[in-house]
């Protein structure tokens, strides 16, 4: 059975990449900026919740192979008919194992999924085991300016939480990864713009 969050991505999936333009997304950009001196040509980057591949189609620009993971068939399909990524992978990234080696990547990315849970020890402990030491993990956490813990979206009917500094560092120093950098940016909740939403965007290194 579907989790609400993937059946939602599945109803978002066609108009995804232009309602990202509508709300002036740019999580990917701020992640391939954030992590751009720190990539190698050849290298591997993990796409965690991949989507449409609007979140590493940089990394793939810049040389690296990219691999793919969401729970989404059809987020899937958008982004294997853009034919860029070496390896798409269908999983429910909250309640599996992934299906990858211990330290196969030198890369990993997670934009713009965090705010759809409430806990996210699943995913920092499986990027954990699945990058190689001093690679790059960089990521987007919704954050609140009214020290809010989560609300409901009205559009989707989800749940959408948000996660503050101190709960980014527990995790980082439980799972094994440095903050290297981070910077806060935002964009709007719908196309109207008339409300913002806040967003963290962090590079961290295993180690």
């Amino acid at each position: 059975m579907k989790s609400a969050v993937i059946e939602a991505h599945d109803k978002s999936a066609d108009i995804y990449d232009d309602m990202s333009v509508l709300v002036e997304y740019h999580g990917h950009e701020v992640l391939f900026g954030l992590a751009y001196e720190y990539l190698s040509p050849g290298d591997t980057v993990l796409d965690i919740g991949i989507g449409t591949g609007l979140s590493s189609y940089m990394f793939h620009k810049a040389g690296l192979r990219v691999y793919g993971v969401d729970g989404s068939e059809k987020m899937l399909d958008i982004c294997r008919e853009k034919g860029f990524a070496v390896e798409l992978r269908l999983c429910d990234l909250a309640a599996e194992r992934w299906p990858y080696e211990n330290g196969q990547f030198e890369n990993a990315i997670a934009c713009g999924i965090f705010h759809f849970f409430k806990e996210l020890d699943v995913f920092f402990k499986e990027t954990s085991r699945v990058m190689k030491k001093d690679g790059t993990f960089s990521f987007t956490v919704m954050v609140s300016e009214d020290d809010l813990l989560q609300y409901t979206d009205t559009g989707s009917s989800l749940f959408i939480y948000y996660h503050d500094d101190f709960q980014v560092i527990e995790l980082l120093n439980k799972y094994g990864f440095s903050m290297l950098k981070c910077v806060t940016f935002f964009i709007y909740k719908t196309p109207d713009k008339k409300e913002k939403s806040v967003f963290r965007g962090y590079l961290t290194k295993k180690v």
